[in-house]
C-alpha cells in the first residue's frame, strides 16, 4: 500500500511538473508565424506599438486618426486626473476582471487569484491607459506600421473587446484605476489558459493582417513575432 501511494504521489508530481513544461513548449511553437500576414493595401502610414511589462502586453494606437478618434469613446470624465484630448496614444489591454481589479501590484498576487483567473474566470475587462508621449522601441516595446485598411480592422477588433451600453459606448467600471491616466471598462469574453491577455492582443493583430505566431499566450512569444 505504501509503495502504491508512493507511485501515485510520484505520478501526480510528474503531471504537475509536466503540464507547465508542455504548455511552455506549445507556446514556444505557437510563436512561429505560419503566414506572411495580410498584403499591404496602401501606404503604411499608421504607427502602433505593442508594449510588454514582462507578463502582459498592451496595444497602443493613435488617440486621433481619420479612421478612429478614440476621444469619442474615452470620455474626459472617465479620467478625472487625466486628459484624453492631450494624449498621443491610447493603450488597450484585456484580462480577467477580478484579477485586474484586485491585483493592482504584483505583491497582491496570490495563488488563489491566479488559479481563479486561469480556470474559473467570472468575466473580463478592458484596461485603457493614456500615453502622452511616444514610447521608444526596444526591450519590451515593438513598433509597427499599418496601412489605413489594416488599422481599421485593428480598431474594430479593439472595440469588439468592450461591453457597450445602450448608447453604444463602453461601460466604465467606476472607482478603479491604477494611476491618473487609466480607466477600466467592462469587457467581453472570458480569460483562460487558452485565451490569455497576450493571446487576446495577438488575435487583434492577426485580424489586422500582422504576421504573428499562431498562438502566443505569453508575452515573449508575441514580441518574438514582431
Amino acid at each position: 500500500m505504501v509503495r502504491r501511494l508512493g507511485r501515485l504521489a510520484l505520478a501526480g508530481l510528474g503531471v504537475l511538473v509536466g503540464l507547465p513544461v508542455l504548455y511552455l513548449l506549445v507556446a514556444l511553437a505557437g510563436a512561429l508565424p505560419l503566414s506572411p500576414g495580410r498584403p499591404v493595401a496602401g501606404p503604411a502610414t499608421v504607427t502602433i506599438f505593442v508594449v510588454s511589462n514582462g507578463a502582459h502586453v498592451d496595444i497602443l494606437v493613435p488617440m486621433r486618426h481619420p479612421v478612429m478618434d478614440w476621444g469619442d469613446w474615452l470620455l474626459p470624465e472617465h479620467y478625472p486626473e487625466g486628459n484624453p484630448f492631450m494624449a498621443a496614444y491610447a493603450g488597450f489591454g484585456w484580462g480577467d476582471r477580478d484579477f485586474y481589479l484586485n491585483t493592482p501590484r504584483w505583491t497582491d498576487l496570490t495563488p488563489v487569484a491566479a488559479a481563479r483567473a486561469l480556470f474559473a474566470s467570472r468575466g473580463s475587462l478592458v484596461h485603457v491607459t493614456l500615453w502622452y508621449g511616444t514610447p521608444l522601441p526596444g526591450g519590451g516595446v515593438r513598433s509597427l506600421r499599418l496601412d489605413p485598411a489594416a488599422y481599421g480592422l485593428l480598431v474594430e477588433g479593439l472595440k469588439a473587446g468592450f461591453e457597450t451600453g445602450d448608447a453604444g459606448r463602453p461601460r466604465l467600471i467606476p472607482g478603479y484605476r491604477y494611476g491618473p491616466a487609466d480607466a477600466f471598462y467592462e469587457g467581453r469574453g472570458r480569460y483562460s489558459l487558452i485565451l490569455t491577455c497576450n493571446e487576446w492582443a495577438a488575435r487583434r493583430l492577426r485580424a489586422a493582417g500582422v504576421a504573428i505566431g499562431w498562438w502566443t499566450p505569453l508575452p515573449f512569444g508575441l514580441l518574438w513575432s514582431l
